[in-house]
């Protein structure tokens, strides 16, 4: 889950970047904190109910399946890597690994 104001701190990291570049940065930032709190949420949920459910399909046609929020739990984790990735490629330069605040999120 994100931790309460790594929005404003990773915000600080992006500063330096052109306008161009900061805005779309800005907008992953954005959309990453927004993934980060539901796959805690999702994570929550598959906690308690885990991955699996049983299902039936008429009277004959049973079993067990991948349960709809592990479904949905795949399906962000992707987008989540996918976009940490394109927010890495945008950063690279003004990303600085001596400074603990950028180290603890590029990591």
């Amino acid at each position: 889950m994100a931790k309460k104001g790594s929005f404003t701190q990773n915000k600080k990291i992006i500063k330096s970047l052109p306008k161009n570049k900061r805005e779309i940065a800005e907008k992953l930032l954005e959309k990453i904190e927004f993934m980060e709190t539901e796959l805690g949420n999702l994570q929550a949920i598959l906690k308690e109910k885990g991955w699996t459910e049983e299902y039936q399909n008429g009277p004959n046609q049973y079993g067990i399946k991948k349960s709809a929020e592990a479904e949905v739990y795949n399906n962000l984790i992707k987008n989540y890597n996918a976009t940490i990735k394109a927010l890495i490629d945008i950063v690279p330069d003004a990303f600085d690994p001596s400074n603990e605040i950028e180290k603890e999120f590029f990591r």
